[in-house]
């Protein structure tokens, strides 16, 4: 169960750090990489997405109890829908981007914990 635990844990936080500098990249309205130069960006999204990543561990958690192997094969999928969803969805959406993506998040998780065991 520790094992679970800490792979949920480690999952949430590189995939929140990562999803947060894209969002990051993305805040221009254009998506461009040279945003994260400026300053301040990158702290502010690092504990952004830390913070973020905390609130979602326990619902992360809970997803790996049908098992960690279907954690490793849905969750960079649940990764790429999100990142896709930030690329395309969030500079046309703007102020409300961020709240949807954090719905389609929680949504995903709870998909993934109904998912039956992968064998």
């Amino acid at each position: 169960m520790l094992n679970r635990v800490l792979l949920a844990g480690a999952m949430s936080w590189t995939y929140a750090v990562t999803l947060g500098l894209l969002f990051a990249a993305c805040t221009s309205g254009h998506f461009l990489f040279s945003t994260l130069r400026l300053p301040g960006v990158v702290p502010v999204a690092l504990v952004i997405s830390t913070a973020i990543s905390i609130g979602i561990a326990p619902i992360a958690v809970w997803s790996v109890r049908t098992g960690a192997k279907n954690l490793r094969i849905y969750a960079p999928i649940l990764w790429i829908a999100l990142a896709t969803y930030e690329v395309v969805v969030i500079p046309q959406t703007g102020v409300y981007g961020p709240y949807g993506l954090l719905l389609l998040a929680l949504v995903g998780l709870v998909v993934l914990g109904f998912i039956p065991a992968a064998k």
